[in-house]
């Protein structure tokens, strides 16, 4: 029987420890974002689920994968994350011991939209 292998963003196979780096970060990211609370300079609060986060062979980038949970634009959230990164990293610092901390990088979430196209896909052929 032929082992699965995790196939990355490249194609390449992500490591155990890549692995084991983005749960960490994605847990202690999410602890940070509920624990304090972001404002925006035009007093909105965001509110926002990390789905995933991905980090690069040497661990030098980690790309977080956002999605709002109230309605605001994703695009909105994605450049006010993007702006405050610097402070989300020096507390996510505090709280994981890495030789190299990661650099940040905020992206949109667009899963759920592909899964809904998907079955929009699947309900019109079934109409057939």
């Amino acid at each position: 029987m032929q082992k699965r292998k995790n196939k990355g963003r490249f194609g390449d196979e992500t490591s155990q420890r890549q692995l084991r780096v983005s749960e960490l970060i994605k847990r202690n990211i999410a602890k940070i974002l509920i624990e304090s609370n972001f404002y925006d300079q035009d007093r909105k609060n965001y509110s926002v689920s990390v789905t995933e986060v991905r980090c690069s062979a040497d661990l030098k980038i980690a790309t977080v994968y956002v999605l709002p949970l109230n309605k605001t634009h994703s695009q909105d959230l994605v450049a006010f994350l993007g702006k405050n990164k610097n402070a989300i990293r020096h507390a996510l610092g505090k709280m994981v011991s890495l030789k190299y901390l990661p650099d940040l990088r905020f992206k949109e979430d667009t899963l759920f939209e592909q899964i809904e196209k998907t079955n929009k896909i699947f309900r019109a052929l079934g109409k057939d």
